[in-house]
């Protein structure tokens, strides 16, 4: 019997990044299942390879670029989608996907990327700086707020028949405040074709590249700490060259001197040819996982990397992997002068890491889903 899929993502409205690698690499493990979401905005281009089916949400106008304000709508958005016609519906969230709605026959796989950060670890961050929460009538409205949505995604991380976590880290996170057990983890895939080397130069020449440069590769987003990388950068007098776009781009733009060079997206292509001429690269914020990170070790290149993150699991014993104990600009100054001396082994690098490559995981996360729907339908039978 061919089991029917269906994918569901919160949002398909952001670029190209590590949540998007996973969801494009379980398209090639179901390529006709469709991708439900909240709102979808076409500068999401990797997404063209799916069957995009929205929420009553995308009626909204603006609604797929300023999706932040219609948070207390999502659980609603999510809990209307049918799925009736599928055996297995796999959601990949960090935050409201998981809260779908399924019928007892079928299999809800929950592929957990973080618990809701705004809910949970960064939720004082929010309240910091966010402006509703600086006006005393709204600042009381939006704590209620936030307390539905604590307590409605609390709820909806009991709907899931199965959780599998990306890292060890964020299984224990999930199973601290979703008070259930989680399956083992399945780290998110690499693609080794994007690492291949570029050999033609001129495909970025557009670019203005110093000599020597440091690198941050990243949504620019708070949480992610480039505003670290870039003070220990401008202490130490090196160059350093962002590749991202997100909301924290003109706020870290203010702080930056003349050498801080901001590149916006870029092609893969590109992407790995300014990969191969930097001299390592800054990851100081707190990362679920970290695809960067692996795909960096892979590149033969330094990777300075919170001691904490997901990805650490992975490359914690890796001569070329460095581990900030304590986020300061102290210690990133520190790893940034010892990564000059750092050499990496390339090949044995290579064959220690193939089981995370893409072809793999997709093979693995399929065999995993059949078995659990199977399991579950001989309990349920």
């Amino acid at each position: 019997m061919k089991l029917k899929v269906a994918l569901v993502y919160d949002r398909v409205n952001t670029p190209y990044g590590g949540a998007e690698k996973v969801l494009l690499a379980l398209n090639r493990a179901f390529p006709e299942a469709p991708l439900y979401t909240s709102v979808y905005h076409p500068r999401a281009k990797w997404a063209s390879v799916f069957e995009i089916k929205t929420s009553f949400l995308q009626k909204i106008p603006f609604a797929n670029k300023l999706h932040r304000f219609l948070v207390p709508l999502m659980p609603l958005a999510f809990e209307s989608f049918d799925f009736s016609e599928y055996d297995i519906v796999i959601s990949i969230t960090s935050a409201e996907a998981k809260g779908i709605i399924t019928q007892p026959h079928q299999l809800h796989l929950c592929y957990l990327l973080t618990p809701t950060r705004y809910l949970y670890s960064h939720r004082d961050h929010y309240e910091q700086t966010h402006w509703p929460f600086k006006i005393p009538v709204l600042r009381f409205l939006s704590r209620k707020i936030f307390d539905y949505l604590t307590w409605w995604d609390k709820v909806a991380a009991q709907r899931p028949d199965i959780i599998i976590p990306i890292s060890n880290l964020v299984k224990s996170r999930a199973e601290e405040h979703y008070q259930r057990q989680l399956e083992e983890t399945i780290y998110p895939p690499f693609d080794p074709e994007e690492l291949e080397p570029n050999k033609d130069v001129e495909n970025f020449a557009p670019y203005y590249l110093p000599k020597e440069y440091l690198l941050v590769i990243s949504r620019l987003v708070p949480y992610k700490r480039i505003d670290l990388a870039i003070q220990a950068c401008q202490r130490l007098n090196k160059s350093l060259v962002i590749i991202g776009e997100g909301p924290a781009a003109a706020q870290l733009k203010k702080i930056s001197s003349s050498k801080v060079h901001f590149l916006g997206n870029v092609t893969t292509t590109q992407r790995q040819a300014i990969i191969d001429q930097s001299q390592a690269v800054i990851m100081p914020g707190l990362e679920d996982f970290g695809i960067t990170a692996i795909e960096i070790i892979l590149s033969s290149k330094p990777i300075i990397l919170h001691a904490k993150s997901g990805a650490s699991e992975l490359i914690k014993d890796e001569p070329g992997a460095i581990l900030l104990k304590r986020l300061s600009i102290s210690e990133l100054t520190t790893a940034i002068k010892k990564s000059n001396k750092l050499k990496l082994p390339n090949a044995s690098l290579k064959k220690k890491f193939s089981k995370y490559a893409i072809n793999d995981f997709t093979a693995l996360f399929k065999s995993t889903a059949v078995e659990f729907y199977n399991t579950k339908r001989e309990g349920y039978s």
